[in-house]
């Protein structure tokens, strides 16, 4: 798809401001469609349709395609979209904090999108408790690496790099080079046992609590759920003293990524 000249004919001029790159590389939007691993039975989100060169490819393969794009001179190129493409004209955000930290709600099942770039941190915030079955998206690679030192982001998520992306397949030329991304949730920390991680997704959940507070609720909720054992409060305060985790730290709320490191110290009798 010639893009350049699709959009010069609409008149329309891209605002790199607002994260307007197309991937034009059919390449690599096969390899972003195929790692979904689409089916009819499939509810797929896709956060900023732009042309809809992405969007008509995931409509051939799944059941239905919630759509949002912002910005409305787009509106010409998007009018022959497959019947089963529900397109919003509308921002995202208040569709997606609806579904996620605070609601499990499903209305989707599955995420694929060329993701814009400001959008895609506060969206993985969003998804660290949302049930799905796949997310697939691309992301600069800059935002990739940041991703995967993240503490918060790496007590949610493991991400696999599946295909670099030369930012020379987009249009406009971005600054970065893209990445496909499978952002894979972590087995479930009661299933598995794995105390620290339960600790560290506790600490997110509350992370408007004391951090000392946060991490004996979560002591006392994990035993029980592990072992069906109830654990005192006092008893959760003595392994809490234990473990020597800075009492600075446990005394302010969890806004320190140097916490997240430190449930690794805890430990249950």
């Amino acid at each position: 798809m010639d893009v350049q000249s699709l959009l010069k004919k609409e008149n329309i001029i891209p605002d790199p401001l607002n994260d307007q790159f197309f991937l034009t590389d059919d390449i690599s939007i096969k390899k972003l469609i195929d790692l979904a691993d689409l089916r009819d039975k499939d509810v797929v989100l896709e956060i900023g349709t732009g042309i809809g060169n992405i969007t008509r490819e995931l409509a051939k393969k799944s059941g239905k395609v919630i759509a949002f794009e912002i910005d409305e001179r787009f509106k010409p190129l998007l009018t022959d979209l497959p019947k089963n493409v529900d397109l919003r004209f509308e921002d995202a955000w208040e569709y997606v904090k609806l579904h996620g930290k605070s609601f499990k709600k499903r209305e989707y099942n599955k995420v694929v999108a060329n993701i814009p770039y400001s959008f895609a941190e506060k969206f993985l915030h969003n998804l660290t408790f949302l049930i799905y079955d796949k997310v697939i998206l691309v992301l600069p690679q800059s935002l990739v690496k940041k991703i995967e030192v993240n503490p918060i982001f790496g007590s949610f998520f493991k991400v696999e790099e599946k295909l670099k992306i030369d930012k020379n397949k987009f249009y406009p030329v971005p600054r970065t080079n893209s990445v496909i991304i499978n952002l894979i949730k972590l087995p479930d920390a009661i299933a598995t046992k794995n105390l620290s991680l339960f600790l560290r997704q506790h600490l997110y959940q509350y992370e408007y609590v004391k951090t000392k507070n946060s991490l004996r609720e979560g002591l006392i909720k994990y035993t029980w759920l592990t072992k069906s054992k109830r654990l005192t409060k006092k008893e959760a305060k003595k392994i809490l003293e234990k473990s020597g985790i800075d009492k600075n730290l446990l005394e302010k709320k969890p806004d320190n990524p140097e916490i997240y490191q430190e449930t690794e110290k805890l430990e249950l009798n």
